[in-house]
């Protein structure tokens, strides 16, 4: 029983565009968004256990708490349950980044702890409460997310496409810039087309944009900065923000194209988190 060990990827959450609709009465935005998984992230394991403890290691351990940590809340979630989990975080994705680290720790761990215990997964709508966007998390593959980030649907794509993510450092609290939002930042509600390939996809994108961006740029001018040198970059299909930032990233239709814009990226911006990825694997 000891040795069973389970493990998997916690990936980024990237939206590809990002439109609020409005604001709902209970404070939360409704939001339209086309998020993808490419395959960076934090490693997750976990082994069977009497209680459950969580232990965080990787170079952004200390920016972490342990305690507080949703991967704790969401291991509550399975009522009336005795069984117990090491579980153990190597923690890489930056924080604070728009890049649903939180949540897409809390989604694997759930999968994880639902086949280590053999027991059903949590009521979605007891996830949703603890994280509008952890459904959205628990699948790959490219999804349509809307509502507060709890109503999604799968995306068809067949292309081939390569992402560029970097982070300068900053934090940009997600609250912090949805409090600075005003209906002139909201957008109206589109229909995505069926998209047969590369060309199609990028041709969509290019209509849409992150209704954050604008805000996020007023209070960390960096971003700014970050956005137009990847434009500058050979290949840049489009350049945007992911979620309330300050992650921001490229796309780029080879695999070539993309490292050689990270060569030229990690000169400007040496102290940078930044990564190459298929977006859609």
């Amino acid at each position: 029983m000891n040795n069973i060990k389970l493990h998997s990827i916690s990936r980024v959450k990237v939206n590809l565009y990002l439109h609020v609709i409005g604001k709902r009465k209970d404070g939360y935005h409704n939001l339209d968004s086309l998020v993808a998984f490419p395959n960076i992230g934090d490693k997750i394991e976990i082994y069977p256990s009497k209680n459950i403890n969580l232990t965080i290691t990787g170079r952004l351990k200390k920016e972490l708490p342990t305690k507080e940590n949703l991967i704790l809340k969401a291991s509550k979630l399975f009522k009336n349950n005795k069984n117990g989990a090491d579980i153990h975080l190597n923690k890489n994705i930056p924080i604070s980044a728009g890049l649903g680290g939180g949540s897409s720790n809390a989604a694997v761990v759930l999968k994880l702890l639902s086949k280590l215990w053999n027991v059903p997964l949590p009521s979605i709508q007891d996830i949703v409460l603890l994280g509008a966007d952890i459904p959205v998390c628990m699948d790959w593959r490219l999804q349509r997310m809307q509502g507060i980030g709890d109503n999604t649907s799968v995306i068809s794509f067949q292309g081939h496409l390569w992402i560029l993510l970097l982070n300068n450092g900053d934090k940009t609290p997600t609250n912090l810039i949805f409090k600075e939002l005003s209906p002139n930042n909201f957008s109206d509600v589109i229909n995505i087309p069926k998209f047969n390939d590369t060309r199609s996809l990028i041709k969509f994108l290019k209509s849409t944009r992150n209704d954050l961006e604008k805000v996020t740029i007023k209070k960390f001018p960096s971003i700014k900065i970050l956005l137009d040198h990847f434009e500058m970059t050979s290949g840049c299909l489009i350049s945007r923000m992911s979620g309330s930032g300050s992650t921001c990233f490229g796309l780029y239709e080879k695999k070539s194209e993309a490292v050689k814009a990270k060569n030229f990226l990690l000169q400007k911006f040496p102290k940078s988190w930044i990564k190459v990825a298929k977006i859609l694997s």
